[in-house]
């Protein structure tokens, strides 16, 4: 057990570096935040997805910051901070999303209201759901949108992803399977 005098009886300096380090961390941690996912515009930095896991590195307090900047951010033009509000629940966006989500179409409209629906759990963003994806025609737009659908955990949004399970494009197919966390020999193999 640490005795309750014990910082008090740290020499000033290292109460100071320990107090610099904690700073320094917390300004690493914000400015690869701000670099690799609130300022990311190269294809380097995107091509692999939302970097969600830069948000759950932050600590509270650099949170807070990474919040009000994703808040600052948002518009049509990019959903990464759509997504970010999203994951991290951001009670405060929720009247700018609401906003985005009456100007929004399509593969914006699904994010916009996947976010949302993960901070409120608002029933009515599965509709909107269901009635934009089958609006989406291009593949890479559909693969993007399926990885968001089994987080609704609702038994008409899962009929939805499984549907695309026979997508005629092949790597549509093969990647709902993925979002729905089967595996499936989706090819032939001709005799």
């Amino acid at each position: 057990m640490v005795n309750g005098n014990f910082i008090e009886k740290l020499p000033l300096q290292f109460l100071n570096k320990t107090i610099a380090n904690k700073i320094e961390s917390m300004s690493d941690n914000l400015k690869i935040f701000r670099d690799e996912y609130l300022n990311a515009n190269s294809w380097g930095q995107r091509k692999n997805g939302v970097p969600l896991d830069l948000l759950d590195n932050l600590s509270n307090e650099e949170l807070e910051v990474a919040e009000k900047e994703l808040i600052e951010k948002l518009s049509l033009k990019d959903d990464w901070p759509i997504h970010g509000l999203g994951h991290i629940k951001s009670q405060k966006a929720l009247p700018k999303l609401y906003n985005l989500l009456q100007k929004s179409k399509k593969g914006m409209k699904v994010s916009i209201a996947h976010s949302i629906f993960q901070i409120s759990k608002d029933e009515e963003m599965i509709n909107v759901i269901l009635t934009e994806m089958p609006k989406l025609k291009h593949w890479s737009e559909i693969i993007h949108k399926l990885y968001l659908l089994p987080t609704f955990k609702d038994e008409k949004i899962d009929a939805l992803l499984n549907s695309y399970r026979e997508h005629k494009d092949y790597l549509v197919a093969y990647n709902a399977t993925q979002a729905m966390g089967q595996s499936k020999i989706i090819f032939e193999i001709k005799k």
